[in-house]
């Protein structure tokens, strides 16, 4: 990948762009690069970075109009007319955040960015090491944790392509004088100048100071990010090697979580319900897990909410499940031996072994109704399905979720449990509902 421009020029130019070069070389399977557009400095000096470098896939840019400003109109038609002189392909799409706050916004920007990349696209942002330097200092002041801590990721999977940030490590200086070198006149929005938004507070107000005290600051910092980032891939590789230590009936083993420290514990809970549940709990709310749940007596059935879902424990082991639970449809539907199903609460899916279903039988699907009976299969006689159910160990809260297999109205497994003397074939195909939860 090579420049446009001679290798020996003046300025910083150079330096950026064999930068930017390396940092895009290091991407692979990338269809088309996108390029975040806001008109400002940073994006601008990207957009014709991006037009300098001898590129083997297409580049187009998309800008995001907020419609928060009363100028954002002559925003977007000011990026329209960059791309053009560049010949680079102009998108422009508007979004309305729920409100004018920095989250929202970002939220709707982060939306808009999801629909508009394809398989293959990488979308490419401007930020840069002053930028993770100030999300490094505001996460701190939030009382975050390694996670947190390690600030914007350099890239990371977005919608159906990836993000990628690849001037983090270059200072809001060198990009200043890049611009400069090119002339560019960008936008600027007149909400960066307001300190009532907490990023512009430090920015203007803050980082200033600090930098005057510790001029060597930024890149600190940005290393502590790095650190932190390598500390919470840790954490994750440890957190998940500890749930499949811990993992029972879907769930997890409270016995067994139990007897690692309470560090791990508290360490295997927060990945496992991030994971299921898209949730990261604060240390506040994951102490708050721990007494209701896990030091709760025994005999009781406590609850513990999230947005979206919540946590149970029975018989000492703890699901992670949506809420409110789904209630089963009524009514039958139609199912092939061998193949597949989502139901309300979990999958169905089968496996090879010494006793099973024959394989490409038709059945149906149905949940419990009360009263049924079935003939395990070794057990001798007839037993209730409550009966069956309670002897499983199966949560009462989960019962009426519990698909059936039927054929010719007659019950001939139950996912997970049991199959019935009547059907079961020697090398056939076992039934298993796997996931009592969302993990």
């Amino acid at each position: 990948m090579c420049s446009k421009t001679e290798a020996s020029g003046s300025g910083v130019l150079p330096d950026l762009l064999v930068e930017l070069g390396q940092q895009l070389a290091a991407c692979s399977g990338v269809r088309r690069w996108v390029i975040a557009l806001s008109g400002g400095l940073d994006s601008s000096l990207l957009l014709s970075l991006m037009s300098r470098l001898s590129l083997p896939q297409p580049i187009a840019a998309l800008h995001v109009d907020h419609q928060l400003q009363a100028d954002s109109a002559q925003w977007a038609e000011h990026c329209r007319l960059q791309c053009e002189r560049l010949s680079i392909p102009f998108n422009c799409t508007r979004v309305i955040p729920d409100s004018a706050s920095e989250a929202s916004a970002r939220m709707a920007r982060y939306r808009a960015f999801e629909a508009f990349l394809q398989p293959g696209d990488c979308l490419l942002l401007a930020q840069h090491a002053d930028d993770q330097a100030e999300t490094l200092l505001l996460r701190l002041l939030r009382g975050a944790g390694v996670a947190g801590l390690a600030a914007m990721p350099a890239s990371r999977p977005l919608g159906q392509g990836r993000l990628l940030r690849p001037l983090l490590r270059l200072s809001r200086a060198q990009l200043e004088q890049g611009a400069h070198e090119f002339g560019l006149e960008p936008v600027e929005d007149p909400s960066n100048a307001s300190t009532r938004y907490d990023r512009n507070f430090l920015r203007l107000s803050v980082l200033p100071a600090l930098k005057r005290r510790w001029p060597s600051l930024v890149p600190r910092w940005i290393e502590t990010a790095e650190l932190m980032s390598e500390a919470s891939e840790m954490l994750a590789e440890r957190a998940h090697e500890d749930m499949a230590l811990c993992a029972r009936r879907g769930g997890i083993c409270l016995v067994r979580l139990q007897t690692l420290s309470r560090a791990r514990q508290r360490n295997l809970l927060h990945a496992w319900v991030s994971d299921g549940s898209g949730h990261r709990m604060s240390r506040t709310r994951l102490l708050q897990l721990e007494q209701d749940l896990m030091q709760a007596r025994p005999d009781a059935q406590p609850v513990f909410g999230l947005p979206g879902c919540q946590l149970r424990r029975h018989q000492n082991v703890m699901y992670l499940l949506p809420d409110p639970l789904p209630t089963p449809a009524d009514g039958v539907r139609e199912l092939v031996v061998g193949e597949p199903a989502q139901l309300p609460l979990g999958r169905l899916h089968w496996q090879s072994a010494e006793w099973g279903l024959p394989n490409g039988q038709a059945l149906t699907v149905q949940f419990r109704r009360g009263g049924e009976r079935l003939r395990p299969l070794g057990r001798g006689g007839s037993v209730s399905l409550k009966q069956l159910l309670q002897e499983s160990g199966q949560p009462p809260w989960l019962r009426a979720c519990q698909p059936l297999l039927l054929k010719d109205g007659e019950i001939v497994a139950v996912p997970g449990i049991t199959l019935c003397e009547s059907a079961a074939v020697e090398g056939g195909l076992l039934p298993i509902w796997s996931g009592f939860g969302l993990s």
